[in-house]
């Protein structure tokens, strides 16, 4: 109260206490909903801030029941939260304690990435198909939810066993943790709906293009067909040497933004800024450049480039 009586006041000061003060409050919120973002954890907290609305209502109102009832709710609120989120509080102080204190070193890092890649090149060598999906700061317990649960150590053995024609697994994508242990099998990813791919890309280049739209996620791609290896980021796919995609896998996982990357997006951002120059000088309406802006995805800036990478 004295803080805001001193705002309205005009005498406020801020010291470089409070700025701290700010920065690291934002900082440990920012990482809360990155933690819970992707999790069933959100429309429970909406089911709380509605019950927070419906008490603020009763006071108004002076509903004497129903302030009853709340009170006695918010007497044991904090037992309530640890009931109903015991699974997402675990997570979150294991993701927190890895985050700090244990995180993995450079060379298990790239152990693990090999391990994975490995088993890739053999699928391709059997025309074997897989999604393999990294998870990276959004959460992706939605789509590992709903897929047959393991939490075991990512090896070889297990991926070529997963994927293989003949095992009930074999269908949709494998989720990988910051960790590197795997999640979850046979976990169905979102579908691409960028009319500007190529016409070549199959519904699996396509979920794992449609994630990275959405998610932070890395993804590698089998194609059995073409017996090659790719991986999919920030909505764009990069195809190469095994050697080239494994190097852009290690930038992603350790937070940067390979090249092949930042050299699309920069291509695409002018050639979007060079269609719309020109849309304005020929006069084209407002309602056809709306229509045709809509066909892509804000967050996937692909282009005819790209497109005629991926054939």
């Amino acid at each position: 109260m004295e803080t805001l009586l001193s705002i309205f006041s005009g005498n406020f000061y801020l010291r470089w206490q409070d700025l701290f003060d700010i920065v690291l409050l934002s900082f440990i919120f920012y990482r809360i909903l990155l933690l819970i973002r992707g999790t069933r954890t959100i429309p429970m907290l909406m089911g709380f801030v509605l019950l927070l609305a419906l008490y603020l209502v009763s006071l108004i109102l002076n509903l004497e029941a129903t302030q009853l009832l709340l009170d006695n709710l918010g007497q044991s609120l904090v037992l309530v939260l640890v009931v109903l989120f015991q699974t997402d509080i675990r997570n979150a102080l294991a993701q927190i304690g890895v985050f700090t204190l244990f995180r993995e070193s450079n060379q298990q890092k790239k152990d693990v990435v090999d391990s994975i890649l490995q088993a890739c090149l053999v699928m391709t060598q059997q025309r074997t198909g897989a999604l393999i999906v990294f998870e990276q700061e959004v959460g992706l317990k939605n789509y590992s939810d709903r897929g047959t649960q393991l939490n075991a150590t990512v090896s070889e053995p297990l991926l070529l066993s997963i994927f293989h024609p003949t095992s009930p697994l074999h269908d949709g994508a494998v989720i990988i943790n910051k960790k590197g242990d795997l999640l979850a099998a046979q976990c169905i990813l979102p579908v691409s709906m960028n009319s500007r791919l190529s016409s070549f890309l199959g519904t699996r280049h396509r979920a794992a293009i449609g994630l990275t739209e959405e998610t932070d996620a890395a993804v590698l791609i089998v194609s059995e067909e073409r017996k090659e290896i790719s991986l999919s980021y920030r909505g764009q796919l990069i195809r190469g040497a095994n050697e080239d995609i494994r190097k852009a896998l290690l930038e992603v996982l350790s937070g940067n933004i390979p090249a092949a990357i930042q050299d699309k997006e920069t291509k695409d951002a002018a050639r979007k800024a060079a269609t719309e120059a020109a849309v304005k000088i020929t006069g084209t309406s407002d309602s056809t450049m709306t229509s045709e802006s809509s066909e892509i995805p804000a967050n996937s800036t692909q282009s005819p480039d790209i497109q005629t990478e991926k054939n």
